[in-house]
């Protein structure tokens, strides 16, 4: 920020870009697909309530940014329970704070030389525009027909949690000229928990990022952090007879003997301890690495790579199953509760159960619409089909114990007097 020739500070050019109409709409339409096809009600709704008073919600945000006086709200964390049995800590952030954020990292990847520099790095694809898990996996496949005839796959130890806050700001700071700019990206990396207190009587408190070191999953900023942190580690692991593919906190070693690719991994371990960061080693019994042949195929980004082969993995197939299967048992469990409750979690109904498999395929199928064709997804149908079926037997017996009212209910469609009544309220 600069005075003018009547002495009166005004925002620099990247700062009044971040709070320009057009980047705050923009940034608000990322946001709301995001939050419209969230699985949590609560977030589809908050983004309902926040459309249903545009322009003035955009309106309040761009006032605030433009007189320096926005203030981030609080968020909310929630320990998301890994196959392992460990938490994972999610931040979930109110829409107002996601818009901005979504406005500052359009800004920053625009406009900010070591940002631009650092995105187009070729062997980098997590958080990135216009790259895709199905870009590191066609290179992969490339890399293997060129001769990188053995591997090693890993992924860094609790990245997001241990990335240095203070780091991040020394790397960016000599970029960012804008003093409002600088403030405004250390106010949207920083956590502040409104739930705090109940995850402190949980005992969970520990795996947030609520002081210098980690950032929040969950935010807009989190892949860029990421990919701004381990920069150097993606130019070092590359400068040498392999090549070292990265997505976020996964990476992949490809060589054409076993030994330089050992001694490119010892060189990722050194290069990622001097961020205080460490992979997970790869042995017969972790399914966080592996090493061997590529020939024999391996596990990358969900998927199971060879040079002829690439299909979702065996573990992300199970993932799949269990949730189809996890989401149908739920919906019973919700219909068998409506029945003395006399109402419904509108998940829970039959309608919004099956409209919510068919979303769950429909985007599984998508992000895996690159591997090969084969018999995995004859194998899935068939499985989806069974469990339908299965949910299907339930429904009716629950049936056979209700009347009309309680199956509308669990239906999931209201009665002609519940719309009635509603109606009336609202007049």
């Amino acid at each position: 920020m600069s005075p003018n020739k009547q002495g009166v500070f005004v925002a620099s050019s990247l700062y009044r870009r971040i709070y320009s109409g057009d980047s705050l709409y923009s940034a608000w339409r990322k946001v709301k697909e995001s939050a419209f096809s969230s699985s949590s009600e609560t977030i589809r709704n908050e983004a309902k309530d926040f459309e249903s008073q545009l322009p003035k919600s955009l309106s309040d945000i761009q006032r605030a940014l433009s007189k320096k006086i926005f203030a981030f709200q609080k968020q909310t964390g929630v320990a998301k329970t890994k196959t392992n049995g460990n938490s994972r800590p999610i931040v979930l952030s109110p829409i107002p704070n996601r818009i901005v954020q979504r406005a500052l990292l359009d800004a920053l990847q625009s406009r900010v030389r070591f940002v631009k520099e650092a995105l187009a790095t070729p062997t980098s694809y997590g958080g990135i525009q216009n790259k895709r898990v199905a870009m590191a996996v066609t290179d992969a496949k490339e890399a293997i027909s060129k001769g990188a005839a053995f591997h090693i796959r890993s992924d860094i130890a609790e990245f997001f949690t241990r990335i240095d806050k203070a780091r991040v700001m020394e790397l960016v700071g000599p970029y960012i000229k804008c003093p409002d700019t600088l403030a405004l990206f250390q106010a949207a990396i920083t956590t502040d928990l409104a739930n705090i207190d109940v995850l402190r009587r949980q005992g969970l408190d520990e795996i947030f990022p609520l002081g210098v070191e980690g950032v929040a999953q969950g935010s807009p900023l989190s892949p860029l952090l990421a990919n701004l942190y381990l920069h150097d580690f993606d130019k070092t692991m590359n400068d040498g007879d392999v090549i070292c593919l990265r997505y976020i906190d996964d990476f992949l070693i490809l060589g054409k003997d076993m030994g330089c690719v050992d001694r490119a991994f010892s060189k990722a371990q050194n290069e990622l301890k001097k961020l205080s960061l460490e992979a997970y080693r790869p042995s017969a019994t972790s399914n966080k690495a592996s090493r061997g042949l590529t020939a024999k195929g391996f596990d990358f980004l969900g998927c199971f790579v060879s040079a002829g082969l690439v299909q979702p993995s065996t573990a992300t197939r199970e993932r799949f199953k269990k949730r189809i299967k996890s989401d149908l048992d739920a919906s019973i469990r919700m219909m068998k509760f409506s029945v003395g409750a006399e109402g419904i979690s509108p998940k829970g109904s039959y309608s919004a159960a099956l409209q919510n498999i068919d979303r769950v395929i429909l985007g599984w199928g998508k992000a895996f619409s690159f591997c090969s064709n084969g018999q995995w997804i004859k194998s899935l149908d068939d499985y989806i089909t069974s469990a339908l079926a299965q949910y299907e037997v339930e429904k009716t017996n629950l049936f056979k114990r209700t009347n009309g009212t309680a199956q509308r209910t669990m239906l999931g469609v209201r009665l002609l007097a519940t719309a009635h009544s509603e109606r009336r309220e609202t007049k």
